[in-house]
């Protein structure tokens, strides 16, 4: 019986996963990779 829940409780996680994956791979990723532009009023405080 525990044998039966684990195996059909690892399918469904698989599953969720794989969508999950699939999702994330099919979506922008340009949340991650954004930088916004600095303010010119940080300038001064570059270094050179």
């Amino acid at each position: 019986m525990k044998k039966q829940i684990k195996e059909s409780m690892a399918k469904g996680v698989k599953t969720a996963l794989d969508m999950v994956l699939r999702t994330e791979a099919n979506s922008t990723s340009c949340c991650l990779l954004y930088q916004p532009k600095a303010p010119e009023g940080l300038r001064k405080y570059r270094r050179m």
